[in-house]
């Protein structure tokens, strides 16, 4: 990865923009014969509206429109209709009635379905499957602020993926710096103008930081195991142990010597405390047997998960805790194991968060924590070849770094 000063669009490579080609429509065959073209209008769907609704807003009969509904039934469900959504009604020339002529919507990304009127005076549905072509997107950019900010124009789920991909390894609050750069390769699918209309799965993420580079890669074991993010070395990007528990919360206090708040005089503090609303959810850093949850002085509502004969992490201060955790449960990592609250001695809202290493309290910003899964023989041979296709398959799209970097000359 090279530093960039700009973002460069991930549509770079995808395919260029095409013409839809489409059967000349009833306003095209009117003005081809010479007679007065019905008229179009385009109604948008607002909340709490029905098919019934939105035709009545553009002056359609009731009985057109029950006609008109009844037909599209056949190809389309009425009721899936989204709010902003575009229909597009067709008319009559008004010395001709006015009837209504047509109706047509984007049913999805893949059809569009339409009800046109028929010589006997009918509705006749139709669809027509658009045009779509999948390809891939790459991006990459300088971060001078924030992540997102250096990838505004990046699809927010693929934005989201690579964050969820690296949290394992990195604090998205600390660890990010002015100068860091990331880069994503993703799929994509565009319709025959050129526009992105889906955005599929990020199968390569890396991230420079401080001269540091990671990268993950998207392979599916052929053990019938769930996809997963691996580094070069075939080694998981998910490792035993959440390094942060609680999502957006802000670090208040690190670990080691300082004032208790309460209690007023120095004591060694043996986990950290992140600051966040009250209610906020709390997950189990990783899979293990609860040990402790109930009531435990200073601590208040307190639950202890025992991960393997090495870890454990100890939650406290919670408001409550979460469904059916309770001593012996057995959790899995990411599950709701309380809320975030006050009990205890504590100030106001946040969680203090301990990992024990073999029954020691250590530092959970800075311990080394148990790894994921480690590919090996025949299967990191299988993964190495799937990363030198990804390779190639990236090395072929445009550089977002050389592009952003000519931009500025």
């Amino acid at each position: 990865m090279r530093p960039a000063r700009a973002f460069a669009d991930p549509a770079e490579g995808a395919p260029a923009p095409a013409t839809r080609l489409e059967a000349p429509g009833p306003a095209a065959a009117d003005a081809a014969a010479g007679s007065t073209p019905p008229r179009e209008r385009v109604v948008q769907v607002r909340r709490g509206d029905t098919l019934m609704t939105v035709m009545a807003r553009a002056g359609v009969s009731t009985t057109e429109a029950h006609e008109a509904v009844k037909a599209l039934r056949t190809v389309y469900n009425p009721k899936a209709l989204k709010i902003g959504q575009e229909i597009k009604l067709t008319f009559a020339p008004v010395d001709d009635g006015g009837d209504l002529h047509s109706l047509s919507l984007q049913a999805s990304v893949e059809r569009d379905v339409a009800v046109r009127r028929t010589d006997a005076g009918d509705f006749e549905p139709q669809q027509t499957g658009r045009v779509l072509q999948s390809s891939l997107g790459r991006a990459g950019a300088l971060i001078e602020t924030n992540l997102f900010k250096a990838g505004a124009g990046v699809p927010v789920e693929i934005m989201f993926e690579l964050i969820r991909a690296f949290s394992y390894d990195v604090d998205f609050q600390r660890d990010i710096q002015p100068g860091d750069s990331f880069e994503v390769a993703f799929e994509q699918v565009h319709d025959a103008t050129g526009r992105r209309v889906r955005t599929g799965r990020m199968i390569y993420g890396a991230l420079s930081l401080s001269g540091n580079l990671l990268e993950l890669y998207r392979y599916e074991p052929r053990d019938g195991s769930a996809p997963d993010y691996f580094n070069p070395k075939g080694e998981s990007a998910k490792k035993a142990l959440l390094r942060t528990p609680v999502d957006g919360a802000k670090l208040t206090s690190g670990y080691g010597m300082r004032n208790h708040p309460i209690l007023g005089y120095s004591r060694m503090h043996r986990g950290i405390d992140f600051g966040a609303p009250a209610g906020t959810p709390i997950m189990a850093a990783g899979d293990g047997v609860v040990e402790v949850a109930g009531a435990n002085g200073g601590y208040g509502n307190y639950v202890r998960i025992r991960h393997n004969s090495n870890h454990a992490t100890a939650y406290a201060h919670l408001s409550r805790f979460g469904l059916g955790v309770r001593h012996g449960a057995w959790v899995r990592q990411g599950q709701i194991v309380g809320y975030v609250g006050a009990t205890g001695l504590a100030t106001g809202p946040h969680l203090h968060y301990e990992v024990l290493a073999n029954d020691h309290q250590v530092n959970p910003m800075s311990v080394k924590l148990p790894s994921g899964r480690q590919l090996a023989g025949a299967e990191l041979r299988r993964f190495g070849a799937a990363m030198g296709d990804i390779e190639r398959k990236i090395r072929a799209l445009p550089d977002p770094f050389t592009v952003a970097l000519a931009s500025d000359h």
